[in-house]
This record gives structure tokens, C-alpha cells and sequence, in this order.
């Protein structure tokens, strides 16, 4: 009968190999030589099986044979193997074996999502800029100094895997911004030194464990924005020239901020929700650009609060992105509206036409990002980690707004009036009206079709093919944004009339020979009256 032997796996080789030098140094262990190996292999073919036990009792007979003895000689046993031929050993007798590695590595990275909150004032932005001071730069530097980054991956975000949740502009705030990298959490602690390494006005909430594949940027399902406006803004008679001195702030300290304000703010908001072009809400896209489609999904103006001994309103926004100076643009095109100095006519005319419109663009001061919401991913990984939401941080996210946001906003315009004087400066400025003017007669010359009654219907294309708008308050609309749009461009012709008539150059002087040969009345009165003898003197005599 035939027999067939299995090879012996390696890991019994191996464990064989410990074995015989239980106590030698890694390197005595590498230097056994393989032909002990072999002929452990070749002693257990003999025996007709592959049992473990067999291979460690000829793997221990062929470590102690001699390399250059035949291959009938007799094996040594170990114990008679000389001392003098083994290497001095590298460990003591209180290491651990090195074939096992300890419970934890303190320089092991582990995935983690950073939530933290900071006062824009005095960054140049959210994104790293080498050259000037970032607020990526300043927290990657905090991790450093705490250890959870070490001085080789120091500066170089990819080999910690740095995502982003959202970018923030230049001097603009957040509360609920978060970061995901690759960090050292050893030893306990690390967020007290996070915070500690870090600036005034600069608070990181938590730091959680998430997943390995986790991408800040690209798992944020939507982004809430807050803007806080003081609610003397929505007065028209702020930034108005007035005669006498102090009429201004006595009209602004009487203005109350109503309800029935609040519900005209909010129906000018809902106009931007659902899916439109807003390349006339941002800088430097084209309207065929597809970064141009943004979807908001909602909109709304808070009750009034008090802060700082000043009455705000919050204006929050819900979208999954916004293009730089978005959200700014849009709150600054608000204020127009409510106050007087556009129409709603012209709000929507900015988001359907194509033409270039330039939309005003509201301050900084007032804007920063609320929240960074990771839906799906949690209702994917939320059993397998806690749910990553702000709301954990609540109470920490609420008094940063109230200690330091709010108060900052209160402070700037107290003393410096930067929403008093862009109200003033742009919004009061006739170039608005006529930018909006030349733009309506630009879209008219190019044949643009505007359809009004897509402004602020945020239903799905399905829904709409299901159940069209209702055709009793459609073609009304449509009629209002036509004939606004008509009356816009009249106005710009007849703008554009009357400085061609004012800036044109009078007549030149007609010359002599182009004039016609037609007598006048003089010169037939001249001829009917009878000439004396002096009129018959040659002209150089009387000259003379």
C-alpha cells in the first residue's frame, strides 16, 4: 500500500523552532540553520504521518545533529549541546516572550472625529495656508503639542488622513465644526492638553472613536449656518441721510421688531429653499458650472433674544453645501428686500436668470457654522459606535455661543458699526438698483424664459410631474415677475437716454462756406436802404 505524507505546516516548524531554544535571543532563533528544518521534514516522512508531536521530537533530534555529519550518523540530544557554541542571550528571564505583542500600543493611531468650536476674528479662514494664521493650523499644532501627532507626521495632513467637515471664510465662526485624522489617544487625558495648547476663543467639545474608513467632508450629510442680525437692521430708515443730527439712532431705538416682520423675513428666506442656480449667490462660478446647483432645505428667522444687552435674531440655514460667500450673499439680498430697496421680483430674477446680477453681499460678522449633521452615517454605524451628533455637546456648543460668539458679534458693531455702514454704503447706493435694472434688460435682448413659480417649490421632480402647482396663483406670479422684470428694463433705457443726452458734446460752430447763401432780414434791410457816398469808399480807405 501506497503511502502519501502531508508536508508539515510551517507553524509547527516554527513552534518547534521556539521550542529547542526556548530562551535564546531573536537573532540566535534566525540563525538556526535550515537544514535542520529539512531534515525534521525528512525524519517525519520516514515515520509515515504528519503528527505534530512527531515533528517536534525529530526537529529537537535534528537541531542538535551536526551540519557535516552523514546522514546515518546519530543525533545529539540537546542537553549535550556545549554552552560555549550558543550566543549569549539578549533578554532576561522577566521578559515576555517576543513572539507575543502587548494588550495595547500607547503609539498605535486610532480614527477619531474632533468637534470644536472657535471665534474667527483674526484667522485668515479655516483651511491650512502656509504663510498666515488658519485655524487648521493652529489646532494641528495644539495635537502636536499634546502628542497625539508625532514630529514625523507633523505638517503632513495626508499621512494622518485630515478630512474636514466644511471650510469657513475669513473671519467667520463655528461652533459645531469637526476634523477626523489618525492620532495617538495615549495616555489618558488628551483632550485636556488639546485644549490647553490651544488659543482663547478656542474649545474643542470631545473626541470620539469612528470608524476606519470615516471621511469628515464627504460623510456630512447636510450643514446647518446661523447668521445673527440686530434687529434694528430690518428698520429702512437706518442708513438713510438725515438733516438734523441723531434722527438715525432715535428711529433705529424706536423700530420694534414685530411678528408680522419676522413672517415677511421668513417668506423672503423660503424663496432660496429647493434646488436652484445660485452662481449669482456666490463668486467666480458660471451658470453652467454644475458646483452652481445647490439644494437648501430650510430657511427661517428665530424670535428675537437679547444678548449683550442688544436684540438679535438668528437666521438659520440647512443645506448639504455652500459655495464661498453663498450664504452671505443670500442674507445680504434679504435685507434688501425686507427693507425696501429690492423686490422680491428681483430675489427670484438673481436665481433663474442666467445673466450676471450683482447680488450685495452681507458682513462677516454675523455668520458661523452651527452644526455639521452625519445622518447616513449613523443610521449605518451607530451600533457599532455612538451616534455622532452635536447634541451630546449641547450644553458646551450653547455656552461658547452665548460666552463668546454672541458677544464678540455685539462688540464689533458696537464699536466699529460694520453692519450700519454696509447698509449705508451699499444697500442705500443707486448702482444697486441700476445693476439689477441692466441685468433684466440684458436677459430680455438674449430671450430668456423665466419661470417664476419654480422659485421656493422644493418637491422632487416625481412629485411635481404628479401634482403641478396650482394654476390659480401661477400665472399671477408669472405675470408679477414679467411685468417687473419689463419695468426693470425700461427704467435702464431711459437711465441710459438721459446720460447720453447729458454727457453728449454741443454742436460744433458751422464754418462760413457751409453756411447756406439765404438772405436774411438784415441784410434785405440793408439793401433797401440807399447808399451815401462814404458806403461807396473802398474798405481800406476806411480803415484808415
Amino acid at each position: 500500500m501506497k503511502n502519501h505524507h502531508r508536508p508539515v505546516p510551517r507553524a509547527t516548524v516554527r513552534r518547534a523552532r521556539r521550542s529547542v531554544t526556548p530562551r535564546l535571543g531573536r537573532e540566535t532563533r534566525a540563525d538556526v540553520p535550515r537544514k535542520v528544518v529539512s531534515r525534521a521534514n525528512a525524519t517525519t516522512s520516514t515515520r509515515g504521518g504528519s503528527n505534530p508531536s512527531h515533528c517536534v521530537h525529530s526537529f529537537m533530534a535534528a537541531a542538535g545533529a551536526d551540519d557535516d555529519d552523514d546522514d546515518d550518523s546519530r543525533a545529539v540530544p540537546v542537553a549535550d549541546v556545549p554552552a560555549t557554541s550558543a550566543r549569549p542571550s539578549t533578554t532576561s528571564p522577566d521578559d515576555p516572550p517576543l513572539h507575543k505583542l502587548p494588550p495595547t500600543n500607547p503609539n498605535k493611531k486610532r480614527k477619531v472625529a474632533l468637534t470644536f468650536a472657535y471665534v474667527g476674528a483674526g484667522f485668515a479662514g479655516m483651511q491650512r495656508n502656509p504663510g498666515v494664521r488658519t485655524v487648521e493650523g493652529e489646532l494641528e499644532a495644539a495635537i502636536a503639542r499634546a502628542g497625539g501627532i508625532s514630529e514625523a507626521n507633523a505638517g503632513d495632513f495626508g499621512k494622518v488622513q485630515w478630512t474636514r467637515a466644511a471650510r469657513t471664510d475669513k473671519g467667520v465662526s463655528a461652533v459645531g465644526q469637526v476634523v477626523a485624522l489618525k492620532m495617538v489617544l495615549e495616555p489618558p487625558g488628551t483632550l485636556e492638553r488639546v485644549n490647553a495648547a490651544l488659543p482663547e476663543r478656542f474649545e474643542v467639545f470631545g473626541i470620539d472613536r469612528v470608524t476606519n474608513g470615516f471621511n469628515a467632508k464627504t460623510m456630512c450629510d447636510r450643514r446647518r449656518y446661523e447668521y445673527v442680525i440686530p434687529t434694528w437692521a430690518f428698520d429702512p430708515n437706518v442708513g438713510r441721510e438725515t438733516g438734523g443730527g441723531g434722527g438715525e439712532d432715535a428711529a433705529a431705538t424706536r423700530f420694534e421688531f414685530t411678528e408680522s416682520t419676522r413672517a415677511r423675513v421668513n417668506a423672503v428666506l423660503k424663496n432660496y429653499c429647493g434646488t436652484h442656480n445660485f452662481h449669482n449667490y456666490t463668486v467666480k462660478v458660471k451658470p453652467t458650472d454644475a458646483q452652481a446647483k445647490r439644494y437648501i432645505l430650510s430657511f427661517d428667522c428665530s424670535e428675537p433674544f437679547e444678548a449683550n444687552g442688544d436684540v438679535f435674531v438668528r437666521c438659520q440655514v440647512v443645506g448639504q453645501s455652500f459655495m464661498l460667500h453663498q450664504i452671505r450673499k443670500l442674507i445680504g439680498t434679504m435685507l434688501a428686500v425686507v427693507r425696501g430697496e429690492l423686490t422680491e421680483d428681483d430675489q427670484k430674477f438673481a436665481l433663474l436668470s442666467h445673466r450676471h446680477v450683482p447680488t450685495p453681499m452681507a458682513p462677516e460678522l454675523g455668520l458661523f457654522l452651527c452644526e455639521c449633521i452625519f445622518g447616513a452615517y449613523n443610521d449605518r454605524f451607530g451600533s457599532v459606535h455612538d451616534a455622532f451628533q452635536l447634541d451630546k455637546y449641547a450644553e458646551k456648543s450653547e455656552n461658547f455661543k452665548r460666552t463668546h460668539v454672541y458677544t464678540h458679534i455685539a462688540n464689533q458693531e458696537r464699536e466699529q458699526n460694520t453692519l450700519r455702514h454696509w447698509i449705508r454704503d451699499t444697500l442705500h447706493a443707486k448702482q444697486l438698483r441700476a445693476a439689477f435694472d441692466a441685468s433684466m434688460a440684458a436677459s430680455i435682448a438674449d430671450g430668456e424664459r423665466l419661470d417664476a413659480s419654480r422659485v421656493g417649490d422644493r418637491r422632487n421632480r416625481a412629485d411635481k410631474k404628479k401634482r403641478p402647482i396650482d394654476e390659480s396663483t401661477s400665472p399671477e406670479i408669472i405675470d408679477s415677475f414679467d411685468r417687473a422684470v419689463r419695468e426693470g428694463a425700461d427704467r435702464f433705457k431711459r437711465r441710459k437716454a438721459a446720460s447720453a443726452s447729458a454727457s453728449a458734446p454741443p454742436p460744433p460752430p458751422r464754418s462760413r462756406a457751409s453756411a447756406p447763401r439765404e438772405p436774411s432780414q438784415a441784410s434785405n434791410t440793408a439793401r433797401s436802404r440807399p447808399q451815401n457816398a462814404s458806403s461807396r469808399v473802398p474798405n481800406d480807405e476806411l480803415s484808415d
